[in-house]
């Protein structure tokens, strides 16, 4: 049986910078991001234009999507969605410049790898919706579906649905043109 060390959020922070190497701190547990392929990145670039787009046409609405950024969810949970949508009032006090970004994405979006293990992915969804993510968009190249967990409920869609939220209002990405 192997043995699960934890660490505290201050002790992840404190970790060295390793070329190449990229972590994730969920319930104290250190767990290794695999490289992205280029598959993977080009989804993340289409949904990261898409929801960027949608913010600078929307009148009325004020957010911010990042890719790749450091999220600090809790004191042991440091997450880095593939992209986190902060939105509202909580966007205009994000400080830019600043890593980790204290508290939730609103949206958070994982484009999920071949290589990622089915428990680490779900303990993931449970960190941020429990500490305050209201949207979690798990996308599925593999399968071309996507999971979105709000709350207690999830629901699927097909590769010809298009992914619409209440929480940006009047957006519709299409998975045929993340799939493509």
């Amino acid at each position: 049986m192997t043995a699960i060390t934890t660490i505290t959020g201050a002790q992840f922070d404190a970790m060295p910078y390793e070329e190449g190497r990229r972590w994730e701190l969920v319930n104290g547990e250190l767990i290794s991001v695999s490289s992205p392929t280029p598959r993977h990145q080009d989804i993340v670039f289409e949904i990261l234009l898409a929801v960027r787009r949608y913010l600078q046409q929307s009148r009325g609405s004020v957010g911010l999507a990042y890719q790749d950024v450091e999220f600090a969810l809790t004191e042991n949970d440091r997450v880095r969605p593939d992209v986190g949508v902060v939105l509202g009032e909580k966007s205009t006090r994000m400080n830019p410049d600043r890593v980790p970004m204290p508290g939730a994405p609103d949206i958070a979006i994982e484009v999920i790898s071949p290589s990622e293990r089915a428990s680490e992915s779900h303990d993931k969804v449970l960190a941020y919706l429990r500490n305050g993510t209201t949207e979690v968009w798990q996308v599925y190249p593999k399968s071309r579906t996507v999971q979105i967990h709000r709350g207690e409920a999830s629901r699927s869609l097909e590769w010809s649905q298009p992914i619409e939220t209440h929480l940006l209002p009047g957006f519709a990405l299409h998975l045929a043109s993340l799939f493509a």
